[in-house]
């Protein structure tokens, strides 16, 4: 079942939580929240998953496939990244709008991906996981550690919210909790809750990861990264 969010461009959906549906609205709310750091953050975000030459990297949530693009620029023509993501009018837009060969878009969700075990050197998952139904988080968590081979790295990244993006993650705050009960009740929880990506830190230690590490991105973004061990 699903039903859409006149304020902001969703629908929430019982099997995979808030689905974007509008790619062009939402590429003009990520250059409201980041302005010109956006690049820089994407940069940010490549260096710090350590994608290289050669990897193959599944970026889960890819939306319009901008930070796909800047890992396949990363990992060269002896790479490959396949952006996966659950809103189909995502998907579509970024197969029309990829530019390197090196790059495919499926569509699939961050509990259930469509691919084999061990099969990439990179997992990056930025922005997506308060998206995600809550009970079905930590099943996100050990399918990400499935698909990554032994010795592979995730980076998770979300808002760390300040000024103007920390009102806009309240808002979406708000609307993901507000599946699992009243208005009353989300507006009493902490509204970044949700998008504190530390929250994850014992569940993917619980699935397998080695213990992960956190920093603060300068542009507005808070970033895990974890290790499969070998």
């Amino acid at each position: 079942m699903s039903r859409n969010i006149q304020l902001f461009p969703v629908t929430v959906s019982d099997d995979n939580g808030l689905l974007i549906t509008s790619p062009r609205r939402y590429n003009a709310l990520t250059a409201v929240l980041f302005g010109g750091r956006h690049r820089r953050l994407l940069s940010e975000l490549v260096a710090v998953g350590g994608a290289v030459p050669g990897d193959r990297v599944l970026d889960i949530g890819s939306g319009p496939g901008k930070l796909a693009a800047a890992l396949a620029a990363a990992v060269g023509p002896d790479g490959s990244v396949l952006g996966i993501d659950a809103s189909r009018a995502m998907v579509d837009y970024a197969r029309v709008h990829a530019a390197a060969g090196n790059t495919g878009f499926e569509v699939g969700a961050a509990q259930s991906l469509p691919v084999p075990d061990a099969e990439f050197d990179v997992v990056t998952c930025t922005f997506v996981m308060h998206h995600v139904a809550a009970e079905r988080r930590a099943d996100a968590l050990a399918e990400m550690y499935r698909v990554l081979r032994p010795g592979g790295r995730l980076l998770l990244a979300d808002a760390h919210p300040t000024g103007l993006m920390r009102a806009v993650a309240d808002v979406m705050g708000r609307v993901s909790r507000a599946r699992n009960g009243s208005e009353k009740a989300a507006a009493q929880r902490d509204p970044f809750l949700d998008v504190d990506i530390r929250r994850y830190a014992d569940t993917l230690v619980g699935v397998g990861f080695q213990t992960p590490e956190f920093r603060a991105s300068r542009y507005g973004a808070g970033i895990l990264t974890a290790r499969k061990p070998r």
